[in-house]
């Protein structure tokens, strides 16, 4: 389809690689593969992965809960593969093992990735151990204005709401749409697209919602409670029942780099 392949070529030009879907399919969350990379490519210490793609373990056996974000993969089990040059402390095959155990451990705990296989090829031997790298950008472009659905004021106010309730989730650093300069939490309103709400008040409603995240806090469970947080604003906690059904989307598109990896 000419859409679907023009979505994949805008997301190839931005490097955000695939979007990958974080935790189970009820979690509703996806990240960019540029941001889970460089997590990723941290925790492999004094390692070097290059040309790593990070894709589908298998068929998808659930569909996604919530409309997922447009060429994001379906939940379900990935599989990383990498080139590895590696450190032969006390032999190869050690060293490769600990790296892979260190990547998925870290796939598990730093972001809640499905990853359930990680197949890497020694493409070399290095004479000491490598000094850490940043890896991976601190943060992903993003748009200007308030999003949401349509130009309505009705649409830019509950962009706004559920802009500012996100910021407040401990761990979201700041909105991040695909498009545009991001958005800190001390900047004047929302960025465009990165809340998008769809549906007519008194409707079914869905959210997407695309954020940077601190370093240091799991991917997953940013997401999940800023899910939480959009979906508040639109249902309200005291009279979900009566409220039109909401579902949320969140897209972490980056996770920013420790303060020691910058330098």
């Amino acid at each position: 389809m000419p859409a679907e392949r023009l979505t994949h070529m805008v997301r190839r030009q931005l490097g955000l690689g695939r979007l990958l879907p974080l935790g189970r399919a009820a979690d509703g969350a996806w990240i960019a593969e540029e941001a889970a990379v460089g997590v990723l490519c941290r925790a492999a210490g004094g390692a070097r992965l290059s040309g790593v793609r990070i894709g589908p373990a298998g068929p998808a056996t659930d569909g996604p809960a919530v409309p997922p974000p447009p060429s994001a993969l379906p939940p379900g089990p990935l599989r990383l593969t990498a080139d590895l040059a590696v450190y032969a402390d006390p032999t190869v095959p050690a060293a490769v093992d600990a790296v892979r155990g260190a990547l998925l451990d870290c796939a598990d705990r730093g972001l809640g990735l499905p990853l359930t296989a990680a197949d890497l090829r020694v493409t070399e031997l290095l004479d000491a151990p490598a000094a850490p790298e940043a890896g991976g950008r601190g943060g992903s472009s993003a748009g200007s204005g308030t999003g949401g659905s349509g130009t309505e004021a009705g649409g830019r106010d509950e962009a706004g709401r559920v802009a500012r309730a996100v910021l407040a989730v401990d761990g979201v650093a700041r909105l991040a749409p695909v498009v545009g300069p991001a958005l800190s939490r001390v900047a004047a309103g929302p960025a465009a697209s990165a809340v998008q709400v769809t549906g007519a008040s008194g409707e079914r409603r869905h959210v997407l919602v695309e954020v940077a995240l601190s370093p240091g806090v799991r991917a997953l469970d940013a997401a999940r409670a800023a899910r939480t947080a959009a979906h508040d604003v639109l249902a309200g906690t005291g009279r979900a029942k009566a409220a039109p059904r909401v579902t949320v989307a969140v897209l972490v598109t980056a996770v920013d780099p420790p303060l020691t990896a910058r330098r």
